[in-house]
């Protein structure tokens, strides 16, 4: 596995991400991205080798507090890491719902799945295809 990025859920994209560029220094950002299927829109500034999503979601779920969400690593053979995660009890979410799911979901031409913390350690994985 290598990190790819942290996932902060913020309130308000505008503020975090004028945060980002204009008080930490991270320029603006790399890339921008809505997944409207998933109730999803965000942005990814870069930090040296990895990078920082600030992201909202349209749906929340009252459990899900604003703040540090997930980290996303890259593995090589996506379904080989879920089977391996699978055979030591992890469940796995869609990006923006606690709904189980069974097989990766596809999002702007890559394949995702996140951990459900309360079957990884108490925090969210994303893990998502190399290619």
């Amino acid at each position: 596995m290598q990190i790819d990025h942290v996932g902060v859920l913020v309130p308000d994209l505008e503020a975090a991400s004028a945060f980002a560029r204009d008080v930490l220094g991270l320029g603006d950002p790399a890339v921008t991205f809505e997944a409207p299927e998933h109730g999803l829109a965000g942005a990814f500034f870069g930090m040296g080798g990895a990078r920082l999503e600030l992201f909202t979601l349209e749906r929340r779920e009252p459990s899900r507090p604003d703040g540090v969400d997930h980290v996303a690593v890259v593995v090589e053979v996506l379904d080989a890491e879920q089977q391996r995660l699978a055979g030591h009890g992890v469940r796995f979410t869609g990006p923006a719902t606690a709904d189980h799911v069974d097989a990766p979901i596809e999002i702007r031409g890559r394949r995702h799945l996140w951990t459900d913390p309360a079957t990884s350690g108490g925090y969210r994985i994303q893990l998502t295809a190399a290619s």
